[in-house]
C-alpha cells in the first residue's frame, strides 16, 4: 500500500487482518469458497470485508478473473445488506437507486484500481473497510439531497371546494416542499417524525400523490406523452391527481403553521 495518513505515515492493516490475508491467499479455490460462505462474523473463519477487498486486488492485479468473481459478489453483498438498513425504502426518497449508485461507485473503484488520479484510493479500504464504506455511502446521501434541493419544486395547488379553503392547503404543501428542497435543519427534524406519520396514515393513492408531486418533484400531468409524471406514474389523469392532492391537503393542513 502506498496511500498514507494524515501524519505521513503508511496505511498499515491491522494484524488480525494481514494474518488472515496470510491464510486466504495460500487457501485453494474449494477451501476458499467454503470460507466466503460464511455469514456469522463471530465464526473464526469468517474472512473480513478488508481481506476481501485484498483478494480482489490480488486478482484483478493477476488477470485471475476467476478469484475476482468469487469474492466480489460475497463483498458487495454485504454491502448491500449493509444499505438496506441504512438507506432504507422508508428513510429517504428513491432509496433503490441511491442503494444502487452506492455499490457502482464501489464497483469502479475495484475497475480503476491502480488507475487515474487516484491509483490507490482502495488502500483504505484495505485497513478499515467498515470506515471507508460509511463515508462512500455518506457521500452518495448527501448527493441525493442537494440534487432534490436543486430539482424540487412547489406546485401550486387547483382551487379545492374541501372546507378549510384552498389557500390553507396550499400554504401547508408550500411549507412541506420547501423543508423537502433543503438539507435537513433542527426546525425540520422536529417536525419531520409527526409530518411522515401523517403522511403514511393517507390513503395510498393520496399518499403516493404527495410524494410523487410534493417530494420528487413530479409533474401532475404534460402535454408531452413521453414524459414521465404523476399521472402516467399512477396510470390515471391529471385531474385525478389534482383531486387526491386536495384531499390529502385537507388532511394535512393541520401542518400549515408548523413546517
Amino acid at each position: 500500500m502506498t496511500n498514507t495518513e494524515a501524519d505521513g505515515a503508511l496505511y498499515a492493516r491491522p494484524s488480525a487482518v494481514e494474518a488472515q490475508i496470510d491464510e486466504a491467499i495460500g487457501l485453494s479455490r474449494s477451501d476458499l469458497q467454503t470460507r466466503l460462505s460464511i455469514t456469522d462474523r463471530s465464526d473464526p473463519a469468517y474472512l473480513r470485508s478488508e481481506c476481501l477487498v485484498h483478494l480482489v486486488r490480488e486478482g484483478r492485479r493477476t488477470d485471475d478473473q476467476q478469484l475476482m468473481s468469487a469474492v466480489l459478489p460475497v463483498l458487495l453483498g454485504r454491502c448491500e445488506a449493509n444499505l438496506l438498513v441504512k438507506v432504507s425504502d422508508g428513510g429517504m426518497p428513491d432509496a433503490a437507486n441511491v442503494r444502487q449508485e452506492i455499490l457502482e461507485n464501489l464497483t469502479d473503484l475495484f475497475v480503476s484500481d491502480g488507475t487515474g488520479e487516484f491509483p490507490n484510493e482502495l488502500d483504505f479500504y484495505e485497513c478499515r473497510f467498515n470506515m471507508a464504506f460509511r463515508a462512500l455511502r455518506i457521500d452518495a446521501v448527501r448527493r441525493e439531497a442537494r440534487r432534490r434541493k436543486r430539482s424540487i419544486a412547489v406546485v401550486d395547488l387547483p382551487p379545492s371546494d374541501a372546507p378549510g379553503g384552498p389557500d390553507a392547503y396550499e400554504d401547508a404543501f408550500a411549507r412541506v416542499s420547501e423543508n423537502f428542497r433543503v438539507l435537513p435543519t433542527q426546525e425540520w427534524d422536529v417536525f419531520r417524525e409527526p409530518f411522515m406519520k401523517a403522511i403514511e396514515a393517507l390513503p395510498a393513492e393520496e399518499r403516493e400523490a404527495v410524494i410523487l408531486v410534493h417530494v420528487l418533484g413530479y409533474k401532475e400531468e404534460s402535454e408531452d406523452p413521453d414524459e414521465e409524471t404523476a399521472a402516467t406514474r399512477c396510470n390515471c389523469t391529471g385531474r385525478t391527481i389534482r383531486n387526491r392532492l386536495s384531499r390529502a391537503a385537507a388532511k394535512l393542513s393541520c401542518f400549515k403553521e408548523d413546517l
